[in-house]
């Protein structure tokens, strides 16, 4: 029985594995059928020495071979893409085959884990490790199998020079003068680059976290130390709340918060500008200040939260002991509460950070393709824009941009990963060595 037991595990763990490459892949055609003609064989043998061996029908296992069996025919019928239906999406097979195979793989995997280790108690608790591990190993082999290919078009398309370019798409006419007539020249210059895109990322990192950090660690302090009761419970409900909305209303918020900005005083604030190559003044359609503004609406409560959650859990002793020596509340504040909640407001300001730097709803609304440099004033771009222009660009009449960037989209992926991950990195490393500083972790 062991070694049936272990021929369906190696089916199963296989079929496990081909249903995960599955989500990623559409290219796995003839596999799922055979994989599920297979287990369901297996299901049938191990159904068939079980009963031989203990004299008992183990039905739910016989279900199973008939499921198995139901599957492969039911895949071999379905068509390659599937629409209709009410579906407003069309979904490749590719998917079904995957949940197919998911469905049958796992307790295929507990079933042949149960006769392998002998049908005993201790086996049955060991053949429900999968219904444990399962989740957390697909996520973690989808994930991977999606960095794996987002890292190797990345790589493969790697260019110094376009990594060190700035985008250009520009179209001018200019007027010289010879003989005593004026002659109108027409200029163009097209350029792939996304240069200003990763400025402009970094730069949307930045004043997101200042303007979270400084609003966030103040709502912290003043909820923890500062206001008691009904109004504190006010503040903390309203932070939460503000979390809680929807990031597509802060875009929608956004874009009619700078139409209306349009031609007023505030216009260069709010909606940022560029000045073209003759000098010329334009108004963009956001401005850095704007989109970090709206950014850090939903940082302002991860760091609030955790600078309330590092001062409450400093120990009443020593805020007291600080108090006793004749220390006033705002020198207690700084030199003790602040530095011993500070990897607490740190944590918050990674995750803070790599939302800003992955946000891409936000930036949908008001991004342009960051031809006029990088400022607080100008036009907002990031990489997920190039990534997302660099996908639809075309469809969404950025033809020129589409053109000249779209292959280095996967490139642009990868370096927004190298940020974020780099980012991480250096503030846990700042994290650790603050609270092994002052709280002697």
């Amino acid at each position: 029985m062991k070694i049936l037991s272990a021929i369906t595990m190696v089916i199963s763990a296989f079929a496990l594995v081909m249903g995960c490459l599955s989500l990623s892949l559409n290219t796995l055609k003839a596999y799922p059928t055979v994989l599920l003609f297979l287990m369901s064989l297996s299901f049938f043998s191990l159904f068939i020495l079980v009963r031989q061996t203990t004299k008992k029908n183990n039905w739910v296992m016989l279900f199973f071979c008939i499921l198995a069996a139901a599957f492969a025919v039911l895949h071999m019928i379905l068509p390659e893409y599937l629409y209709g239906f009410n579906l407003n999406a069309i979904i490749h097979s590719s998917f079904i085959s995957a949940l197919l195979l998911i469905a049958i793989a796992t307790p295929a995997i507990c079933y042949s884990l149960f006769y392998f280790f002998g049908a005993t108690p201790k086996a049955l608790d060991i053949s429900r490790y999968p219904l444990l591990i399962l989740p957390a190993l697909l996520i973690l082999i989808v994930y991977t199998l999606l960095l794996a290919q987002v890292v190797t078009k990345g790589v493969s398309s790697f260019s110094w020079k376009i990594l060190i370019t700035a985008f250009k798409s520009h179209n001018w006419v200019e007027t010289v003068w010879k003989d005593g007539w004026p002659i109108r020249i027409s200029h163009t210059i097209l350029q792939a680059g996304m240069l200003n895109h990763i400025l402009g990322t970094l730069l949307l990192m930045l004043m997101t976290a200042i303007i979270a950090l400084i609003v966030g660690v103040g709502v912290g302090v003043y909820i923890s130390e500062y206001s008691k009761g009904w109004f504190a419970s006010t503040i903390r409900f309203s932070s939460q709340v503000l979390r809680a909305i929807s990031i597509f209303i802060l875009a929608i918020t956004a874009y009619n918060l700078v139409r209306y900005a349009r031609g007023t005083f505030l216009s260069s604030i709010i909606c940022g500008f560029y000045y073209d190559e003759i000098g010329t003044k334009h108004i963009a359609s956001g401005s850095y200040l704007t989109a970090a503004i709206f950014l850090a609406l939903l940082v302002i409560p991860i760091i609030a939260n955790a600078t309330e959650e590092g001062i409450r859990s400093l120990p009443k002793e020593i805020s007291e002991g600080s108090f006793s020596l004749g220390a006033s509340r705002e020198y207690t504040l700084s030199h003790i509460l602040l530095p011993w909640s500070m990897p607490n407001i740190i944590t918050g300001l990674i995750l803070g950070c790599a939302e800003a730097a992955g946000s891409l709803t936000v930036i949908l609304f008001l991004a342009g393709t960051g031809e006029y440099g990088v400022s607080p004033w100008n036009g907002v771009t990031s990489l997920t824009y190039f990534i997302f222009n660099g996908q639809f660009g075309r469809t969404l009449g950025n033809a020129q941009f589409y053109d000249l960037n779209y292959k280095y989209q996967y490139m642009a992926a990868v370096i927004l990963l190298v940020i974020t991950f780099g980012l991480t990195i250096g503030a846990l490393t700042l994290k650790n060595k603050v609270a092994r500083r002052f709280k002697g972790a």
